[in-house]
């Protein structure tokens, strides 16, 4: 029974997001390039997370788009952040189940949002942490370069539904060809599977003792603390640890207290089966398994050690049970408009608010003469920009729709990076050496310009950088950029006296 009531569950969350994929395919697809924002970018990760139910699958997501090169690391960490929040939609619509049961739907509903809180007072922390001072970033990006070194893979992996479920899935979505029933048969299956699952894990665990219980997986914080880590890293889903806590809690076998050291437990267990998974696929998803280990992690070391602090989200969470218990519809309310409808509202104003550019750029390499195109989408204010490139283009008036590449640029405390070109805003003659294997390169600021007229573009504050590798007959590169507008000028590559390679900005819409 409990081996079906597992696969039930499984069965249910994958449901969902299948349920939740009909209703708007575009979503998930389109909402992953709206990441400029780092404060929308956590919203999406929670609403992504809250569409398909599994932090597993999006964060693997997410993954799959740092590789591609579509986003970075800073920007998919408010992600990351946002799918731990997301994924606690699961306890809190297995709490719903007990609408009905009077005090136990007040104890079920505290359960269920207490894992929520937990997860939101850690992003109050360490968001800020992360966009004023880059640490989970540094963080993730340390230790993965010291378990990997500096080789970097690309990243193949194909997101799917489990071998399992997928054929059911179909079949169902056949025979019911309506997204919004499924969805709600879904989740009556996810709480019948888990008021089964807590049952059956109750007998033969306790053979219905609840002093057994008590005495050997919550009898201290840090007990409740490893064995919510250690069945979580076993079962590999912190949703089905999670939710089944919400039932002992309901039924009183176990007060919400040591509920929460149990879930604080599952937070960092959740995290360290997709850490195994990472280590064999390449250094970014290494790097973003660890920023959802070390959110985890910081998060427990916050909490667990000091019992005052323990005490926040438990009382928020009784606080809300009581309100919940008063007002019945403030529980649904509650989940559509933190899960839903505010995260969907904040990223399409959002949207509506990117700034967009169209560049267009002259282009001779070794003597063949095309054009390139590249728009770029950022928001007023902000270090982060994304270019989608349309290269080999006939003519400035030819139309492609699909770019040929992806890339970010970034501006950051006197830095601006270029794709992977890293370049430092100094004074004149300014340098800095850098290897590609054994070979060295310098790149050194060699002229700053306090105004320029470039192609009938008036421009401000400019910063010419020559590039050099060491040796003879190497060639050199020259890149003119406007720092203030994250603009790329102009790149040309010498060869002795002549270019092998130019490209000229030739014009700017809207205008700089």
């Amino acid at each position: 029974m409990i081996f079906l009531a597992v696969f039930l569950f499984l069965f249910s969350i994958d449901f969902i997001g299948h349920s939740f994929k009909l209703l708007n395919r575009e979503i998930v697809d389109s909402i992953l390039t709206l990441t400029s924002n780092p404060f929308i970018g956590l919203f999406i990760g929670l609403l992504i997370t809250a569409l398909i139910q599994s932090s597993s699958t999006s964060t693997a997501m997410i993954v799959a788009v740092v590789a591609s090169g579509s986003i970075g690391l800073p920007e998919a960490i408010p992600m990351i952040m946002g799918a731990n929040v997301g994924t606690t939609l699961t306890s809190t619509l297995v709490s719903l189940s007990f609408i009905t049961k009077g005090s136990e739907f007040r104890k079920a509903i505290s359960a269920g949002v207490v894992h929520d809180f937990f997860n939101i007072l850690i992003v109050i922390i360490l968001f800020p942490l992360e966009y004023y001072y880059g640490v989970l970033t540094y963080l993730s990006t340390g230790f993965s370069s010291r378990l990997v070194g500096s080789t970097f893979m690309n990243l193949q992996t194909e997101l799917s539904y489990s071998v399992f479920t997928k054929p059911i899935i179909e079949v169902v979505s056949q025979l019911m060809p309506y997204p919004i029933l499924l969805a709600i048969l879904s989740f009556i299956l996810l709480a019948l599977s888990i008021k089964i699952l807590s049952k059956f894990l109750y007998r033969s665990i306790t053979a219905g003792s609840k002093e057994v219980l008590q005495k050997y997986f919550f009898g201290g914080p840090y007990r409740s603390f490893i064995w919510g880590t250690v069945l979580t890293a076993g079962i590999q889903s912190s949703s089905v640890t999670t939710s089944v806590i919400v039932p002992f809690v309901a039924t009183r076998k176990v007060s919400l207290k040591q509920a929460f050291t149990f879930i604080i437990g599952a937070n960092v267990g959740t995290t360290l089966t997709a850490l195994i998974a990472a280590a064999f696929k390449s250094e970014v998803a290494i790097s973003v398994a660890l920023v959802h280990l070390f959110f985890n992690l910081i998060g427990a070391l916050i909490f667990l050690p000091f019992a005052p602090l323990r005490e926040i989200p438990v009382y928020l969470a009784k606080q809300f049970g009581k309100m919940a218990m008063k007002y019945r519809i403030s529980g649904f309310l509650y989940i559509i408009l933190t899960f839903f409808i505010i995260p969907f509202i904040l990223i399409s104003f959002n949207n509506d608010d990117q700034v967009k550019r169209e560049l267009m750029y002259e282009i001779d390499n070794s003597g063949t003469s095309y054009y390139k195109k590249v728009i770029v989408k950022s928001y007023e204010e902000q270090y982060l920009s994304h270019w989608f490139e349309y290269d080999k283009l006939n003519s400035p008036k030819e139309i492609k729709n699909t770019p040929s590449r992806i890339f970010e640029v970034n501006r950051r405390n006197k830095r601006i990076t270029f794709d992977s070109l890293s370049l430092r805003l100094g004074q004149l003659n300014d340098c800095q050496s850098f290897y590609v294997g054994n070979k060295q390169y310098n790149i050194c600021v060699s002229n700053v310009l306090a105004s320029y007229s470039y192609n009938d573009i008036a421009l401000d504050s400019l910063y010419e950088f020559t590039i050099q590798y060491e040796g003879e007959n190497q060639p050199v590169t020259s890149i003119l950029i406007d720092p203030k507008q994250n603009i790329l000028i102009s790149k040309q590559v010498f060869n002795g006296d002549s270019f092998t390679y130019r490209e000229d900005l030739i014009q700017a819409k809207p205008a700089l």
